[in-house]
């Protein structure tokens, strides 16, 4: 599973279109084994998040057009979380941060409300 997390230096940013970079982890059964930054604008966000094979998306505030245009990208959303950005994506591992259950994903293949077990389930 791939995640991402807008932030501002090493904080999740309070908002996603405030951010001045994501940082991106990879996990391997729980366990972050690769993670890295990538800087960019308000313009390029879905197009990063793309290009990276994010999975999640770990964040601030999100207004309606974001929340529709992630959504829709099939992405699990988590929102409204503050803090460090490692210890976000570490919580978000261990099940300790919900994801938003009135976004759909396709993660395994079928369309419906995802959840963290249909992930390790398919992972």
């Amino acid at each position: 599973m791939r995640i991402a997390i807008p932030v501002v230096g090493n904080e999740v940013s309070p908002s996603f279109g405030g951010c001045e970079a994501f940082r991106f982890y990879e996990d391997d059964h729980g366990r972050i084994v690769r993670q890295y930054r990538a800087e960019v604008t308000a313009e390029g966000a879905l197009a990063v998040l793309e290009r990276y094979g994010v999975d999640a998306v770990v964040c601030g505030a999100l207004d309606a057009e974001e929340k529709s245009m992630l959504a829709a990208s099939g992405l699990l959303l988590s929102t409204d979380y503050e803090g460090d950005a490692d210890a976000a994506a570490l919580r978000y591992l261990g099940g300790a941060i919900a994801f938003d259950p009135a976004n759909t994903c396709d993660y395994c293949g079928h369309k419906h409300e995802c959840s963290m077990d249909c992930q390790s389930e398919n992972a």
